[in-house]
C-alpha cells in the first residue's frame, strides 16, 4: 500500500523540475530546480525508513539485500533509458564522447560530465545509497544499545550539515568560484538526504518528539511559515550568489523538511466540497508521483527531441506554449508508459525473488510508503 501524501510530494517535486526546465514561467524557471531538493529529503526519509524498519524487525541490516533491492529499483529503468536515448543520439544526432556514457553507466555525473544534464541527481542518490547502509552498519558495530543503537544520528546530521556548508564554501571561496560543484557534487549535497534520514530516525525511534512537535496547531502554523520563508530564498537569490551557494541549499532542504513533516502529520484541513476537490486533486497528483522516477528520467529527451519531432511530422507546435504542451504532456505520458513497461514489472519480479518481509518505511497510522 502506497502513501498517497508522499506520492503527492513526489508529484510536486517532478512537476516543478519539469516547469523549471521548460522556461515557460519565470517563477518556476527561477525556483523549480528546488524540486530536486524535495526529492533528496524524501529519498533520505524513505530509504532510511526501510533500513530502520529492517533493524526493528530483525535487529540487523543486510547491506547485500538492500543493494540488490535498490539496484532492481534504479538500474533497469535507468539503463533502458540510457540505452534507448544513446541509440537515438547515435542514429539521428552527433554521438557524444564515449567517456560521457561511461560516467552515466557508473553514476559519476555529479563529478564528471554525463550524457544528460539532469541525471546528476541520480548519481548523488546512488552514492548516498552506498554511504547510508555502511554508515548505519558502522553504528551497529560499535553501539551497545540494542533497542535504539542509532542515537548518534541527530549529531551526525548536524555534523554533515556543517561539513557540507564548509565544503560548499571551499568550492566558492578557494580559488575560482565553482558554483556548479557546490550545486551538484555529492559531498556538497548529501546533507539534504541526511536530513531526511534524521526525520526517518525520529519517526521510527523517537516518535514522541515528532508527535509533541506537530500536535499543536500553533506549532504547525509556525513550521509552515518558517518553511515558506526558507524556501523563498530560492526566489530572491541566484544559485551563483556566493551567500546562497554556501548557505542557501541548507535553507531549501530545511524548508522541505518542514513540508515533509506537515504532509505526514497534518490532515483534515478541508471539509465538504473542498475536501472532495482536494481528494480528486490529490489523487491526480499521486498518480503522477507514482511514476515520478521514470517521468524524471524521460523529461530530458522529451524536452530536447519531442517538440521538434512533433512539429516536423504534424506541423504543431509552432509557438512557445505549444512546445511546452508537447514537452510537458509528452514527459508525463512517456515516463508513465516506460514506468509500466520497465520499472514496475521489474519491481514485481524483485518482490517475488527478494520479498520485503512486510518491512515498510512508514508506520500504518500514516500509511505505507513505497520507496522511490
Amino acid at each position: 500500500m502506497r502513501n498517497k501524501r508522499l506520492d503527492v510530494l513526489r508529484s510536486v517535486a517532478v512537476v516543478t523540475v519539469l516547469l523549471h526546465h521548460s522556461g515557460i514561467w519565470p517563477f518556476f524557471t527561477r525556483t523549480g530546480w528546488t524540486g530536486v531538493d524535495l526529492f533528496f529529503v524524501l529519498s533520505g526519509f524513505l530509504i532510511s525508513g526501510l533500513l530502520f524498519s529492517e533493524y526493528k524487525k530483525r535487529h540487523a541490516i543486510s547491506f547485500k539485500r538492500f543493494l540488490i533491492r535498490r539496484g532492481l529499483k534504479i538500474y533497469p529503468a535507468f539503463y533502458v533509458f540510457l540505452f534507448l536515448t544513446a541509440v537515438v543520439e547515435l542514429l539521428v544526432f552527433h554521438a557524444h564522447p564515449l567517456v560521457q556514457y561511461l560516467h552515466e553507466i557508473f553514476f559519476l555525473m555529479d563529478y564528471k560530465q554525463g550524457f544528460w544534464d539532469h541525471t546528476w541527481t541520480l548519481a548523488v542518490e546512488e552514492q548516498f545509497y552506498i554511504f547510508l547502509p555502511l554508515f548505519l552498519l558502522v553504528i551497529l558495530r560499535f553501539s551497545a544499545k540494542r533497542e535504539n543503537p542509532f542515537r548518534i544520528i541527530p549529531w551526525a546530521a548536524f555534523s554533515i550539515a556543517l561539513f557540507c556548508v564548509i565544503s560548499r564554501a571551499a568550492s566558492i571561496y578557494i580559488g575560482k568560484p565553482n558554483f556548479q560543484m557546490a550545486y551538484i557534487a555529492f559531498h556538497n549535497r548529501m546533507d539534504a538526504l541526511f536530513f531526511g534520514v534524521l526525520i526517518g530516525y525520529l519517526y521510527h525511534f523517537r516518535p514522541a518528539i515528532l508527535e509533541k512537535l506537530m500536535r499543536p496547531t500553533r506549532n504547525r502554523m509556525v513550521m509552515a511559515t518558517i518553511s515558506a520563508v526558507l524556501l523563498s530564498f530560492a526566489y530572491f537569490y541566484d544559485r551563483d550568489n556566493k551567500f546562497f551557494a554556501t548557505f542557501g541549499y541548507s535553507f531549501i532542504y530545511l524548508g522541505f523538511t518542514g513540508v515533509l513533516l506537515l504532509s505526514l502529520y497534518v490532515h483534515g484541513i478541508f471539509s465538504g466540497k473542498l475536501a472532495r476537490l482536494a481528494e480528486l486533486a490529490g489523487s491526480a497528483a499521486a498518480f503522477v508521483g507514482k511514476y515520478s522516477y521514470s517521468i524524471y528520467l524521460w523529461h530530458g529527451p522529451s524536452g530536447a527531441w519531442l517538440p521538434g519531432l512533433v512539429r516536423r511530422t504534424t506541423g504543431f507546435p509552432t509557438g512557445r506554449s505549444g512546445r511546452f504542451m508537447v514537452y510537458f504532456i509528452g514527459s508525463l505520458v512517456i515516463g508513465t508508459v516506460m514506468s509500466k513497461l520497465v520499472e514496475y514489472p521489474i519491481l514485481r519480479l524483485r518482490d517475488r525473488i527478494f520479498p520485503d518481509s512486510n518491512i515498510v518505511p512508514v508506520a500504518a497510522e500514516v500509511g505505507n510508503a513505497h520507496d522511490r
